[in-house]
């Protein structure tokens, strides 16, 4: 097995340039926005671009000879349709995402896989088809492939994986000035400029590591304290470091305590009526939230913004179970046989460490929320009953706590409510 080492050299091809670019994902990616809940993507999920059906097909099934545990025969499947896709980039960004994730099926990454996505990646730099300044959506899933890749090797080196933080983050430079990147989805190039303030860090240079962390906060990035707890900056200036980090969560959260006001104020409120099968067995209804104001989280195991919404929703049970707070997430895995995935969430919930109750969802619960219903999708219910507000979307904790605040402060005030709760 060759050491990622050997690569070194290589990826110094990509570390040195200014610019780079990307494809599309195997898989739809979504982008959300930490200030609306916004969810858009560039295209349907079928993968768009130029690939060919063939080197496609044949990635696919490389996948799944991976996840039967045949990773020798799944990355010869998987070399064989690259060298057929003749460098096609929206193929090459498919390969070097299934290649990191073949790479981590055992749990300790796999070196020699991670080396030919590297390879790949160097590869698809040099051609510069996909630097960000000019395909917005091929470079949008590159930046993706490309933070997927890194996050797998930093654990083992953690001088490449800089590199291709660096990379990445240099793409995001780029698409935060590309008029063909969608202005609502900024946000999601905050994540890629951390990595590029982590990157310029492990290199010393701490003026680039404070500019990119600026550049994050200021586009949306609102992760604080995963920024203010990562060990990669702990090299940094602690003082200037904590003081960037608190000057822009106070602005933020000032600015989502005067947001969650001005929701509330403007939205139309309605009743709703829910029984659910709760996976634990027995029934959730909506008669048994009367008295509480209730956080209702409508998701899926297969949706990657409500699994990313879910910390949240569990440290929004832990901070609000003394406040006659209940936080509900019902499964929309399959909505026309949910006894059919109820393992499939439990499953789930164990291994997320879920602390509030779940349930399956059916169809029936759309019908009675206004428009278009999305995942995630969470209704706040106040203590009558009343839905007073519907956020579509990944929303950040910040905002998910500054509703329910709302909410709970509001009950604790109106002596009416209260006496009909007991």
């Amino acid at each position: 097995m060759r050491s990622i080492l050997v690569l070194c050299s290589t990826i110094l091809l990509i570390a040195s340039s200014s610019n780079f670019q990307s494809t599309f994902a195997a898989t739809p990616q979504a982008h959300h926005s930490a200030n609306n809940g916004v969810y858009t993507s560039f295209n349907d999920g079928t993968g768009g671009g130029s690939q060919t059906t063939a080197p496609s097909q044949m990635l696919e099934q490389a996948r799944q000879i991976g996840g039967n545990n045949d990773l020798n025969g799944a990355l010869d499947l998987a070399n064989r349709a690259y060298q057929q896709a003749n460098h096609d980039p929206a193929f090459v960004v498919s390969y070097i995402q299934v290649l990191t994730m073949l790479a981590n099926i055992e749990g300790e990454s796999d070196k020699r896989i991670l080396n030919h996505a590297i390879e790949a990646a160097n590869v698809l730099h040099k051609s510069k088809i996909c630097n960000g300044q000019t395909d917005a959506e091929l470079s949008y899933h590159f930046m993706t492939a490309l933070g997927e890749l890194a996050t797998s090797v930093i654990a083992l080196n953690e001088r490449i994986g800089a590199q291709l933080y660096q990379a990445q983050g240099k793409i995001a430079q780029n698409l935060r000035h590309n008029p063909g990147y969608p202005t609502e989805s900024l946000e999601i190039l905050g994540q890629p400029l951390i990595n590029l303030a982590k990157a310029n860090a492990i290199k010393n240079d701490t003026a680039g590591a404070f500019a990119a962390m600026a550049s994050a906060f200021e586009i949306g990035y609102t992760d604080f304290d995963a920024v203010a707890n990562d060990r990669l900056f702990a090299e940094l200036d602690q003082n200037r470091f904590r003081t960037l980090v608190k000057r822009h969560q106070t602005a933020y959260r000032l600015k989502v305590r005067q947001w969650s006001r001005q929701q509330l104020a403007g939205f139309e409120s309605f009743q709703i009526d829910y029984n659910f099968a709760n996976i634990n067995g027995g029934q959730i209804t909506s008669d048994q939230s009367v008295g509480k104001v209730t956080v209702v989280d409508l998701w899926a195991t297969w949706c990657p913004p409500c699994r990313e919404g879910i910390p949240h929703f569990i440290e929004l049970k832990k901070n609000f179970q003394n406040r006659n707070v209940e936080v509900i997430g019902i499964s929309m895995d399959d909505t026309d046989n949910p006894s059919a995935a109820v393992d499939t969430v439990k499953s789930f919930a164990i291994d997320s460490g879920i602390n509030y109750t779940l349930g399956m969802g059916t169809e029936a619960i759309k019908k009675q929320i206004p428009g278009k219903v999305l995942l995630p999708t969470t209704l706040f219910i106040d203590r009558t009953g009343t839905v007073r507000y519907v956020a579509q979307g990944y929303h950040d904790y910040d905002q998910l706590a500054a509703i329910t605040e709302r909410l709970a402060s509001e009950v604790q005030s109106n002596p009416a409510i209260e006496t009909a709760s007991r």
